[in-house]
This record gives C-alpha cells, structure tokens and sequence, in this order.
C-alpha cells in the first residue's frame, strides 16, 4: 500500500507538492469479499438442494468458481479506488469501466463520521463517511482506513473548519493526543442498566421477522402450507390432545402462547437495544463548529458529529407507562445524517427530564415552562374517525357473519376500543405558541412532544379535507427542512380562523427573528 502522506503539513507545502494517491487498506478486500460470499450462502444452499440435486462436486466447484469471482472483482475494484488529500479538499478516484473523479472541498463537508464493525474493531480499521448535505447519506466513503489515519482525516476536515492551520495543530499536539478527543465528563451517557430499561420499552418482533425470512428463503424444505394460516387451524382443530382439554383449558393455552409472544418481542427488544445503542455517549465538541458527538454500537461502532447549528427541532418521545416511571427518548432532527444515513438523532434514548434539560439547553432549545398554554383541538378530531370506523366494521362483520361464520358478527364490538383510543388521542393531542418555539403533543400510546424553533420553519399551510368543510375545520403543516421524525408538523383539526390566525402569528414571529439577526449582524 502506497503510504500516506502526512496529514500535518503547512498548506505552502501542499500546494507545490501534491500528495500522491492512495489506495485503501489491502484488508477491505477481504472484508468485502466475505460480506458478498456471506451473502451468496442462501443462494448456494438453494442450488444444493436444487439445480444441483444434493451433489457436493457440483456445489463444490460452483462454490469454488464464486469465490474466485468474488475476491477477483474486488480486488480489481479495490486497485481501481484511490484518494488523495489536499490542503483544501479530497479526491476520490473510483469505477472500473466508467471511471468518476470526485472533489469534495473542506468548505463544503458539514459532517466526517467515523464507522466500525466488528471485525474492523478487531483488524483496527475504520470507515469514513463524509457528508456535504448535497445528497441523502454521505457524499464520499473511504472503507477500511487504519483508525488512526481516519481519526486524523476527521480532526484535519475540524481543524480547517475552525481555521486552524495545519502547522498549529501540529505544533500544539500531534495527531492522536488532541485534547478535544480525550475522554472528559459526558452531557449524557448509559451504562448496561439504563440500556436494559431503554429495551423494555422498545418491544419487538424482529426475531420472528428475522426467523421468518429466513423461513421463507429455505421454503422448499418445508410443507406446502406452511405459511397458510387455515392450515395450521385445520391441523389445530384435528388434535384429539387439544379436543379433550376443557374450555379453561384451551383458553389457559391461548393465554400462555399469547404471554409467550409477548416475551419474545420484550426480548427481542432488549437484545436489539443493546447491539445499537452499546457504550452510548454523548459529548460537547467545540472544536471547529459546536455540535454533539455521539459513539455506540455493540458490533458496529459509529462515531459521528453533529454540528448544533444545522438541528431543525427536538422530538421527545415517550408512553403511558415510560413516562409514569419518568422515562423520555430525546431525538434531534437535524441536517445531518449518521452512520445509516439518517438525520434522525438519538440524543438521549432513555432519560429523565433532568438529565435532557442540559442537552436541550447546549442546542439553544428550551423545553416547556409552567406558564406555557396549550391549545386543545376540535373535538371532531375522533368523533369523525370513530364513525368511519363504525361503518367500516359494521359492513365487514356483517359479510363475514353472513357468508364465512356467525361468530364474526362480533366484530362490530371491536368498534369500542379503537373509539376510545381515537378519543384518548385527541385528548392528547395539542400545541402551544411561545415567542421563540413550537410546541406540539400528538399521540397517546406513542406520545410526541416535538419542539420546533421558529427560525427553522420553512413553510405554513393550510388545507382542508372533504370532511373538513362542513365543519370549518382546517389543517395546519408547517414545513421543517430535513429528517424523517417530522416531517411536515401538523396540527388537527383546528378552526380555520384560529388557523389562519395561527399562520400570522408563525409567519410574523419568523420574521421578527430574521430582522433581529439581521440587526445584530
């Protein structure tokens, strides 16, 4: 591998003697080649049992044949990618057939997140992504550099951020000893308990999911109707075992299976919780532009920065039985992606309201005071879903009691429960106006309280559904940049004065920030 060039060097230097091109680490062929053979394990199953009829000769070579395509191609692949860092901006080089040489200028990258898997960590390697917010996900990815030479492209892009020379950062701290990356008091953290309690409240079926794709790849081993419901019940109802318990009995069973499904889900929550959110920590970073670092990751490691000035609102999250304990998920919705690409923060995934309010208070966004108002909805908001519901249920009770079996008819009581549901979502569904920030609560079950500062709205709308005329009823969206958490806010079912008034009060508060901003500049 050709060396790398020093990261610190004056930028006089750089600009007579452009470093030279270099190539990845020589291991990312092999990671990469056993992420696709990983990948191709199915598929060679599939044609054991299949095209090949259980010949191990055949699976063999054809095996054998895949490997040496694989590790051939990514290797050419790996000769083919190059980059080099200049005293502004990185190059990338890549493609085989269509060659692409790609510039992204220092100036231009709002985020350098560092990324490890788990045998990364183990071979020392990293991933660098960076992004320019030009394109969703990151706009340049260096896969497999040495953790030290990514640590120093990530505090290189920081230093030019900042303004600060290459030579002065030399001369302060060499490359690895930075005082801004060593280990200082956290805003927020969570040790193994705090990650457990975070992973009851984040119930899960995706072991089952996971259990039944694979089920689903590997089908041709099992019954024809495996996946056929009335089959099953068919087979159920046969069982002399089952027709002999009692009626307590039977219903003792489904009861038990039903507990037992839940504690699957409880537990696949809580194994799903720890692989993501392992060793999470969040840190002040002053360095270049403020913002939040946050590291965790049980088998794959992301380290990324958000910078403070590009969050657009705070989302907490929250139910009825987390929050009776004091417990919140607090996520920013920010320009910025992280390692999976998206700009949906976790800032603190399980805390008290004590441990939020200094994180809040870093990202210039105050949570809500005693004195703050909140404004209730229209009424109409569940009346009207608990009709349309009605009806609907009544129409499918009907043809199933008629045509498939009387005890469907008992379909319309379920009309019950989901009215009162719609009932308690209006209840908890409401906002209010301060002369800086938004405040909308939405949601019973999975309660949201999102914390918009107006300097970040973007657009205010205001539409009106069929069944929203008759009542003089309307809908205000206001629009937010980026993430996915949001969206576009609405607010249901309000009067349209009161909405038109609303959208005023929005827009002039906008721009009485803006023409402060302006003064004070």
């Amino acid at each position: 591998m050709t060396p790398a060039p020093s990261l610190a060097m004056n930028g006089q230097h750089e600009a007579v003697d452009s470093p030279d091109f270099q190539r990845l680490h020589p291991l990312s062929i092999v990671l990469k080649s056993a992420a696709a053979i990983g990948q191709n394990l199915i598929a060679m199953g599939v044609l054991y049992f299949s095209i090949f009829d259980q010949n191990i000769l055949y699976t063999s070579l054809a095996a054998l044949g895949l490997l040496v395509l694989i590790v051939g191609v990514t290797a050419l692949i790996w000769s083919r990618f190059t980059y080099q860092i200049q005293a502004k901006e990185i190059r990338i080089k890549s493609g085989l057939i269509s060659r692409n040489n790609r510039s992204i200028p220092f100036d231009r990258i709002q985020d350098v997140s560092l990324e490890q898997k788990l045998v990364s960590r183990l071979l020392g390697l990293a991933t660098v992504k960076l992004e320019t917010g030009a394109s969703a996900g990151e706009d340049g990815k260096l896969d497999a550099l040495a953790l030290r030479d990514a640590q120093a492209l990530r505090d290189r892009v920081r230093d030019y951020k900042s303004g600060k020379t290459a030579e002065n950062s030399n001369a302060e701290e060499t490359v690895g000893e930075r005082p801004e990356t060593a280990e200082r008091t956290p805003i927020f953290a969570m040790d193994n308990r705090r990650i457990f309690i975070a992973g009851l409240f984040n119930f899960s079926f995706v072991l089952l999911a996971i259990l039944a794709a694979i089920a689903q790849n590997l089908d041709f081993l099992l019954p024809d109707d495996f996946f056929n419901p009335w089959y099953w019940a068919e087979q159920l109802s046969e069982q002399q075992v089952v027709n002999g318990l009692s009626l307590a009995a039977q219903i003792a069973g489904a009861v038990g299976a039903l507990i037992s499904l839940i504690a699957v889900g409880i537990g696949s929550g809580i194994i799903r919780t720890f692989i993501r959110e392992y060793g999470f920590r969040l840190d002040r970073v002053d360095t270049g532009q403020p913002g939040f670092r946050r590291r965790r990751g049980l088998f794959t490691l992301t380290d990324m920065v958000m910078p403070i000035h590009r969050v657009q609102a705070a989302l907490l999250r929250t139910g009825p039985v987390r929050q009776h304990f004091g417990w919140y998920h607090l996520k920013f919705q920010s320009l910025a992606s992280d390692g999976s690409g998206e700009s949906d923060h976790s800032a603190a995934p399980c805390a008290q309201l004590e441990e939020i309010a200094p994180i809040l208070s870093e990202s210039g966004i105050a949570n809500i005071s005693a004195e703050l108002e909140f404004h209730a909805v229209n009424p109409a908001l569940w009346w009207r879903g608990a009709i349309i519901v009605t009806l609907g249920l009544a129409a499918i009770a009907l043809g199933n009691g008629l045509f498939v079996h009387s005890g469907l008819f008992g379909l319309i009581f379920l009309t019950v429960p989901i009215s009162f549901y719609l009932y308690l979502n209006w209840r908890y569904h409401r906002y209010a106006l301060s002369d800086t920030q938004l405040f909308v609560r939405s949601g019973w079950w999975r309660r949201k309280l999102t914390i918009l500062p107006l300097r970040k709205v973007q657009t205010v709308d205001i539409g009106q559904s069929p069944l929203d005329h008759p009542l003089d009823l309307a809908t205000v969206t206001i629009g937010v940049a980026g993430g996915s958490i949001l969206g576009p806010l609405t607010i249901n079912a309000i009067p349209i004065a009161t909405a038109k008034t609303l959208r005023q009060n929005l827009i002039a508060a906008v721009h009485t920030i803006v023409q402060r901003k302006v003064i004070g500049a």
